[in-house]
């Protein structure tokens, strides 16, 4: 069966932008996960709340070539070609207007039941997708933790009202900013971030305190890497790593 892609295209709004009109990352990461769920309607499947279960998500590997602007229009083309019986691997890609290729994520997701425990991925939930259910898991590369969190840079947050989402804990896209924000404001206005790999542990929940850290390191390639870690009450919660390129300019602000 052909693999079933989706596609929107979309006016950036200035509401998700940051203060250089460039989109932010953890609103980017949302937008992209409406857009699977239109696909999810536009094939009629049976909803997973049906069969008393709920998606999360498991893992983020990020590609950055070019960051949309406010007003920009953009496609994000998604779609599902392999699965197996614990993990379902969505794929984002985000073209600018002239079909450049601009951003590509990939998504590891994952079934969990009323007890919060993963379940096997029944067949008529993939099915519509044209997904190839291959029986190997897919090993994703993992992020770098902080080398020392006694002498990282840290923030500490509160999980508020409206950091929860439908399933009663953080949402997704909280995390990207509790890891990010640690990085303070010189560091963000003038590094552009090219790639990231995100993998979340656990769940975060109301009134919980964050503590997120980071430090900066050089990878095997010599690139500028940030490494994260956010825990609760000394549990890690969400790790994950970052690549960022110097701006030429300081007004080039990515996130």
């Amino acid at each position: 069966m052909e693999t079933a892609v989706y596609e929107r295209t979309l006016n950036i709004p200035y509401f998700l932008t940051d203060r250089y009109q460039r989109i932010k990352l953890p609103y980017l990461m949302n937008v992209l996960i409406e857009v699977s769920g239109e696909q999810t309607k536009e094939l009629g499947e049976i909803s997973v709340r049906e069969l008393g279960l709920s998606w999360i998500i498991i893992q983020y590997e990020i590609k950055v070539h070019r960051v949309p602007n406010a007003m920009e229009n953009i496609t994000i083309k998604t779609f599902t070609k392999e699965h197996n019986r614990l993990f379902s691997y969505r794929e984002f890609e985000v073209y600018d207007e002239k079909g450049v290729l601009i951003v590509y994520v990939m998504t590891v997701f994952a079934l969990i039941n009323g007890d919060r425990k993963l379940t096997k991925i029944p067949a008529e939930i993939v099915k519509g997708y044209g997904s190839t259910e291959n029986r190997r898991i897919k090993r994703m590369p993992k992020p770098e933790l902080p080398e020392n969190k006694n002498e990282a840079m840290k923030r500490d947050y509160s999980v508020g009202y409206f950091d929860i989402d439908t399933n009663f804990h953080a949402n997704n896209s909280m995390y990207f900013m509790w890891m990010l924000e640690a990085l303070e404001d010189e560091f963000l206005s003038e590094h552009t971030l090219t790639y990231g790999n995100v993998v979340f542990e656990k769940e975060g929940h109301i009134d919980e305190h964050i503590e997120s850290y980071a430090d900066l390191a050089k990878n095997d390639e010599g690139e500028l890497i940030s490494r994260h870690q956010i825990d609760v009450e000394g549990v890690s919660k969400c790790i994950g790593t970052f690549t960022w390129q110097e701006n030429e300019e300081h007004t080039t602000i990515v996130f």
